[in-house]
């Protein structure tokens, strides 16, 4: 009889404990990403920025993610923000190292914009869903002096995401390319356009020689018949005198 009431008491103990000790929830892993503008613009010497942003409203791991620049025109400078670097994390209460450029923790879904953000986080707009916190990298392009006006350079960022498995160690990884292209214009805001070979300084110069009029070529042929013209008045005038 003791031995039953033992057991019975055991059993009770088994049922009040979580779910979750003999249940595990099932892994979920988001890669979830959205990019700013593909086509970017940017002068000879100076500049130009895109941005990637990482999100996580659809998985319940923390995602990590590395960058780098897998393409680019030779010459052209790239940088990412943040750099690659390392994180502590905590993995089933024993401390791992993961060099990363930044990681993206689970998260919720809002139905209106958030404004209290969080600093390292940005506003993110889900088109269909509704707003989600994440984070951005900024890949940031120098265009050479020596670059010529119009040409076009294309950029390749390679990103990979990792999840941790039991050991701390990366159990699964998914890669994904994020590509950008730069395209150097003038730093002038002014626009010229003129035909190449001519000064610009005629209005009815199309190319046509005959379509326009030539004032000095016909200069002494306007002189010679002014002169015509104004003997012929004289004489008539002249004449019109003698008979009056």
């Amino acid at each position: 009889m003791k031995q039953l009431c033992l057991f019975a008491v055991m059993v009770l103990l088994v049922l009040a404990l979580p779910l979750t000790v003999y249940a595990e929830e099932p892994a979920q892993y988001n890669f979830a990403s959205a990019q700013g503008a593909k086509d970017l613009q940017g002068i000879p010497g100076g500049t130009c920025t895109g941005y990637i942003y990482f999100y996580n409203i659809d998985g319940n791991r923390i995602t990590h993610i590395t960058l780098e620049v897998s393409q680019a025109p030779d010459g052209w400078e790239v940088t990412i923000a943040p750099p690659i670097g390392e994180t502590e994390v905590i993995v089933n209460e024993a401390p791992v190292i993961v060099t990363e450029n930044l990681y993206v923790e689970p998260s919720e879904l809002f139905t209106e914009e958030q404004t209290d953000v969080p600093d390292g986080m940005v506003s993110l707009s889900i088109p269909g869903r509704g707003y989600v916190l994440g984070k951005a990298a900024e890949i940031t392009v120098s265009v050479p002096d020596s670059v010529a006006i119009g040409t076009s350079g294309n950029i390749t960022i390679a990103g990979e995401a990792a999840w941790l498995g039991q050991g701390g160690s990366a159990a699964i990884q998914q890669a994904r390319d994020f590509e950008f292209t730069v395209t150097v214009v003038s730093e002038s805001t002014e626009y010229t356009e003129v035909i190449a070979g001519q000064d610009g300084n005629s209005d009815t110069d199309n190319g046509d020689s005959s379509a326009g009029f030539d004032l000095m070529k016909w200069l002494p042929a306007i002189i010679a018949a002014a002169i015509v013209v104004l003997g012929a008045v004289y004489v008539t005038l002249l004449v019109r005198k003698r008979r009056g």
